[in-house]
C-alpha cells in the first residue's frame, strides 16, 4: 500500500481526479473555518509545520537562529491550492551560500509552486548568525552522584574510557564550554566497583546544555567504591593477673594499627581501639589470642582476632612477691611529674596524593610526665611519642587530638591536646 501511495502515477491520476471533482462542483457557500476562504474559483490555504532547508557552507560554518519550520499561506485556483496542500511538493528555504561571517537579516524563498498561486510565509524573513565552525579536544569529567551509593560506602575515584572527546560546533558556543561531563544514574545502593555506560553532556559555567556535536557521545564510565574506614593505633591493656604472682613486663601485638569499617560519622569519634588482654592463665611468657569485638558504629574490623606476646617477669623471688604490696605502695609514693616543653607532634597517615599541608607542617607542645621519680630522671623528650592521624582531614583547616604514648610505668598529657592542621587538595 505505501509502495503504491508514493508512485508517481498514484499521484498523477489523484491530482486528476480532484481536477475533475472542482470541474464539475458548484460551490455557493463561503467557508471562513480553519483559515479558509473559498469562492466559486478562488481557494486560499495555511500549510502549518513546512520545514524549513539552509542552503550554506556546513564544512566551515555553523548557522544559528533558523526556525526548523514555518507557516505558508497559498491563495489561487481552487484546484491549485487543493494539489499543492495535498501533495506538499515544494520547498521552502534560507540561500546563504554567499553569506559571509556575522549577523544578517534574510528573507525564505520557496520553489515549486505555480505563478497563478499567491505564496506568503510566516515569518517573512529571519535573522540568522553565521559563525566559524570550530573542533576541539576536551577532557570528560566523570559524574556521578555518592546519594545512590549504599550507606557507609563512598566513591574511591572515577575514570572515564575514552577521557577525551572532539566537541565541534560554532567558536562563540565552544569558547563558553566550561564543563565536559559523563553522568551515571541509575545504579542505586552500589556496594561494588562496576562500569557503566554515560551520555557526556556539555555545558556553560550557568550547567546549560549547550548545541554542539559530540564525539564519541558516549563513554565507558568506571567508579571505584570503597567503604568508609579509618586506621587507628592499638591500645593494649592488661587484664587479670599472671599466676604465681608474676608481673607483665611488656605487652606487644603482631600489628599496632587496625582499621575499622563503617559510618563516617561514628568512625570520627574513634581514635584508638583498646584490646584487653588477659593474662590470667599465664604461668610464663607466651601468645594470648583476643578475639576483637566491634565498637559501636563499626560494621567490620580488617582482623577478627589480634595475637599479643605477653612478657613477664620470671626473675621475682617468693620474699619479692611477698612484699609486693609494700613496694607498690612505696613506688605510689615516690610518684613525681616533669615537664618538656617542644615536644614534636608528627603527622601520620596523610593522603599525599590528594592532600598537601598548607601552612606549616612541624608542631610542639608541652607535655607533663607522671611517674616514678627514679624512672622520669632518666627520662628525655625523644622518648616520648607523639602524633595525629590524618586519614580523614579535609581541605582548610582541620582539629585534630594528639595520640601517643611514653615509657612503660609513666603517663603523659599534652598541653594543648589537639592541633589544627591545615591543609590543601591537590587540583
Amino acid at each position: 500500500m505505501d509502495k503504491l501511495i508514493e508512485s508517481p502515477w498514484f499521484l498523477r491520476i489523484t491530482a486528476l481526479a480532484l481536477t475533475l471533482l472542482i470541474f464539475f462542483t458548484v460551490k455557493s457557500e463561503t467557508s471562513t473555518e480553519n483559515n479558509t476562504k473559498t469562492t466559486y474559483d478562488s481557494q486560499a490555504e495555511v500549510i502549518h509545520d513546512v520545514p524549513v532547508k539552509v542552503l550554506y557552507d556546513n564544512e566551515n560554518l555553523i548557522v544559528s537562529g533558523v526556525p526548523e519550520t514555518v507557516d505558508v499561506a497559498i491563495k489561487g485556483p481552487y484546484a491549485l491550492v487543493i494539489q499543492k496542500k495535498a501533495l506538499k511538493d515544494f520547498q521552502i528555504y534560507l540561500d546563504l551560500s554567499k553569506a559571509t561571517i556575522g549577523q544578517h537579516k534574510v528573507k525564505f524563498k520557496y520553489k515549486g509552486f505555480s505563478d497563478k498561486l499567491d505564496v506568503q510565509i510566516e515569518p517573512s524573513a529571519v535573522n540568522v548568525s553565521i559563525e566559524e565552525k570550530v573542533t576541539r579536544t576536551f577532557k570528560v569529567d566523570p559524574d556521578f552522584n555518592e546519594s545512590q551509593l549504599a550507606p557507609n560506602y563512598f566513591v574511591k575515584a572515577m575514570y572515564a574510557n575514552p577521557n577525551e572527546v572532539t566537541v565541534t560546533g560554532a567558536k562563540s558556543v565552544v569558547d563558553s564550554i566550561a564543563y565536559v561531563k559523563a553522568m551515571l544514574s541509575g545504579q542505586l545502593s552500589a556496594t561494588e566497583s562496576f562500569t557503566k555506560e554515560a551520555i557526556v553532556k556539555v555545558l556553560d559555567r550557568d550547567m546549560n546544555k549547550l548545541d554542539v556535536s559530540v564525539n564519541p557521545a558516549n563513554v565507558q564510565v568506571k567508579v571505584d567504591i570503597g567503604e568508609y574506614n579509618k586506621e587507628v593505633p592499638i591500645s593494649l591493656n592488661v587484664k587479670g593477673s599472671p599466676k604465681n604472682n608474676l608481673k607483665v613486663k611488656t605487652l606487644s601485638a603482631e600489628t599496632s594499627h587496625i582499621t575499622l569499617f563503617g559510618s563516617k560519622k561514628d568512625l570520627e569519634k574513634i581514635n584508638t581501639f583498646p584490646v584487653d588482654v588477659d593474662v590470667s592463665k599465664l604461668e610464663k611468657s607466651g601468645n594470648v589470642t583476643v578475639n576483637l569485638s566491634k565498637p559501636t558504629g563499626v560494621t567490620k574490623l580488617s582482623v577478627n582476632q589480634l595475637k599479643v606476646h605477653v612478657s613477664l617477669d620470671e626473675s621475682i623471688t617468693t620474699d619479692e612477691q611477698e612484699d609486693d604490696s609494700a613496694t607498690k605502695q612505696e613506688e605510689t609514693s615516690n610518684t613525681s611529674t616533669t615537664t618538656f616543653e617542644n615536644v614534636r607532634v608528627k603527622i601520620r597517615n596523610l593522603d599525599t596524593k590528594q592532600y598537601t599541608i598548607e601552612e606549616n607542617a612541624d608542631h610542639f607542645v608541652s607535655v607533663v610526665i607522671t611517674g616514678d621519680e627514679q624512672k622520669l630522671s632518666k627520662l628525655k623528650a625523644s622518648d616520648i611519642q607523639l602524633y595525629v592521624a590524618a586519614n580523614d582531614v579535609k581541605e582548610g583547616v582541620n582539629t585534630l587530638p594528639i595520640i601517643g604514648s611514653s615509657p612503660s610505668g609513666t603517663s603523659w598529657k599534652a598541653t594543648p591536646s589537639t592541633i589544627k592542621l591545615k591543609v590543601k587538595q591537590l587540583s
